[in-house]
């Protein structure tokens, strides 16, 4: 029968789909990765304008149409507003399946290293909900930790629908998780250098291209939603005189110091919480930011206006460090017992607060100028995130795009590096995100093998050249198959493993019995490789995985369409592994 219009639309679509499929697998797929890239920019974007939206509404009902304004509230309602949060909070963990309370960048670590870069949609929900509550309720936690996870699996999620292969999950991921950042601080240089140097740990031309056009994308529209200003009213700020940059030197290393201290509160926080219900973890956390709040109300949320007025010099010497000491301790307490928010904007406040402690001081005993003052306060900001996620490049990426001030550069550089490498040493070289991880039994390893296997797809790599046979064919089957010049024959018995042939070797024995009519190609002299099937989807670190567990010397593809039957797609060898490998 003549197939309709629509059916032959269908088909052409489901072709053109399977051979994008194929294509985005291989190594050098840059192409079709920025176009997922640019489509996953603009997924993560729409995910977080809503998100946004829906926090900013129902902050300014709380806040009596104040947005982040804490201070305004009387201080009983503080205390209400945190522990209340807290507390709906606990009860929405209680009452989901353990699986789904999982959120925020450790969670997306996790999915990206040990399930092929899978997002599931219940957790993402989750975040959405939890990360709500807990910024509404004035808990010292960021948005941007939500819309990492929000925007990767925004842009994750349609890629699993699509049956992508496993490798371009995982960039698919990176570039939602690249665009959530740029598109919550407008920074899309600084999405970039996080999704490089904290999720992918790479630094290829595959996967840098697509991560750049999701930031572009996702910008672009936070943009036309939300307008392009800038973080932080900056005034015209600059280095007062080369004799300041052993005074920044000394600010990053004290700052690398309170970043490795707010690690171990981390850590600690998170093991005392381990011991109490769950309910109770966010409770506790939400009444700790509440009391606190009744003497420093700065403390409660995002924190970005009291960032301001350090700015510009309208902090006194007692709040920069009561900031300095509270901010730490409430965010520890907050991230530590499991609310779900971000870590990396709390970070920024922190270290912009002691940038201007430690100015304000210096500039007391004549060290510095008092118009310096500002300048490290933004000075401090990217010292405290460099220490805190162990990523000096982006830490000057956005500080450099949150304040638009390119002064802040080549002092920058020295500040973030005397950080780094301070926190580094007195914690270990890891981000705050790894070290949760580490706590809580999940051992995280992202090596450089494992990193250039994963970005590689089997149907990159498998070789087509191949012919299926039964165990026992006839002859004329067998040189019906041999006439295309197949390297592979795959015989698939069904009491006995299977196995994939040279076809030369089956060739040779036909030659040398011209009258035979029949081979049994289970017991014919030739090299066998031992071979169990891999998804299509997979990566090669996936298929070297299938082999090690199964103790296969090959692989076939393979793809279910029809239930129950399998089609096989290629074949692929030890060889086919080590040539797609690539540093």
């Amino acid at each position: 029968m003549e197939q309709s219009v629509g059916e032959r639309l269908r088909t052409g679509a489901a072709r053109r789909l399977e051979a994008f499929r194929l294509r985005v697998s291989r190594a050098d797929a840059i192409a079709e990765l920025s176009l997922l890239g640019i489509l996953s920019g603009v997924l993560a974007a729409a995910v977080i304008i809503l998100f946004r939206w829906v926090v900013e509404i129902l902050q300014r009902t709380f806040l009596h149409g104040h947005l982040y304004d804490y201070e305004h509230l009387a201080p009983e309602w503080r205390l209400l507003l945190a522990v209340a949060g807290g507390l709906v909070l606990g009860l929405l963990w209680r009452a989901v399946p353990e699986g789904m309370r999982r959120v925020g960048v450790p969670h997306l670590l996790v999915r990206l290293d040990y399930h092929q870069g899978r997002l599931p949609w219940g957790n993402a929900l989750m975040q959405f909900v939890g990360g709500t509550l807990a910024l509404v309720a004035g808990h010292s936690v960021g948005r941007e930790g939500p819309s990492i996870h929000l925007g990767a699996a925004a842009s994750n999620i349609p890629a699993q629908w699509l049956r992508l292969p496993n490798n371009s999950l995982r960039v698919v991921a990176a570039c939602g998780a690249a665009a959530g950042i740029a598109a919550t601080f407008n920074t899309p240089l600084a999405g970039v250098a996080f999704a490089m140097e904290v999720l992918m740990m790479e630094s290829t031309v595959a996967a840098f291209a697509p991560v750049i056009l999701a930031t572009i994308s996702a910008t672009t529209l936070t943009r036309l939603a939300f307008g392009d200003d800038l973080a932080f009213t900056v005034p015209p700020l600059d280095l007062g005189s080369m004799a300041e940059m052993p005074l920044i030197l000394l600010m990053g290393i004290a700052l690398g110091g309170a970043a490795a201290l707010f690690i171990r509160a981390l850590l600690l926080f998170n093991g005392w919480g381990r011991r109490l219900p769950l309910w109770l973890r966010p409770v506790v956390a939400g009444t700790l930011t509440g009391l606190i709040a009744l003497w420093v109300p700065a403390v409660m949320g995002i924190g970005y206006d009291t960032v301001n007025q350090a700015l510009l010099g309208e902090v006194t010497l007692g709040l920069l460090a009561a900031m300095v000491v509270m901010k730490l301790l409430a965010t520890a307490a907050a991230v530590g017992l499991g609310v779900p928010g971000g870590l990396i904007g709390p970070s920024l406040v922190i270290g912009a607060m002691g940038g201007g402690l430690f100015a304000v001081v210096a500039q007391g005993f004549g060290f510095i100028p008092e118009a310096s003052v500002g300048f490290h306060v933004m000075l401090g900001m990217g010292a405290m995130m460099a220490g805190v996620l162990q990523a000096p490049l982006a830490a000057l990426l956005a500080i450099l795009e949150l304040t638009g001030n390119p002064n802040i550069l080549f002092p920058g550089m020295l500040a973030v590096i005397a950080a780094t490498l301070t926190c580094g040493a007195l914690h270990g070289r890891e981000s705050a995100f790894l070290a949760l991880l580490r706590s809580m039994g999940v051992d995280y390893r992202n090596d450089r093998i494992a990193r250039a296997l994963r970005q590689v797809g089997v149907a990159g790599v498998m070789s087509r050249s191949y012919a299926q046979l039964p165990a026992r064919p006839d002859r004329a089957r067998v040189e019906r198959e041999l006439a295309d010049a197949p390297g592979w024959i795959l015989v698939r018995p069904e009491d006995a493993p299977a196995q994939l042939l040279p076809a030369v070797d089956l060739v040779r024995a036909l030659r040398e019995a011209p009258e035979r009519e029949a081979f049994d190609l289970l017991e014919l002299p030739a090299e066998r490789l031992t071979a169990t099937p891999v998804d299509i989807q997979a990566s090669l670190q996936e298929a070297q995985e299938e082999m090690h567990r199964h103790g296969a010397e090959a692989l076939y593809v393979v793809r279910t369409t029809v239930p129950g039957i399998p089609r096989v797609y290629g074949v692929l060898t030890r060889a086919e592994i080590e040539r797609g490998y690539r540093y």
